[in-house]
């Protein structure tokens, strides 16, 4: 599948110097970084901080710090 989003990331806002929390649930475990605004959140099922961010903010392209995935969300696939 190809992710139409992938132009919508911004390398500018990436630093993955910043401790590796979901800004939402202050948890470490399951996080991925949002590779538009670059901020961290929980999860990417449905109902997640991650999922809920790519619905409220229209940022679609996240990449998992577990397994180095990246993945398009609302849609739930890997890219």
């Amino acid at each position: 599948i190809i992710c139409p989003y992938l132009d919508t990331i911004d390398r500018s806002s990436l630093d993955f110097d910043f401790e590796k929390l979901c800004c939402v649930s202050l948890t470490n475990l399951n996080v991925y970084v949002c590779l538009v605004c670059g901020k961290y959140f929980q999860g990417r099922a449905k109902g997640s901080p991650a999922y809920n961010h790519s619905l409220s903010s229209g940022h679609h392209v996240f990449l998992s710090l577990e397994t180095a995935g990246v993945f398009c969300l609302p849609d739930l696939y890997e890219v």
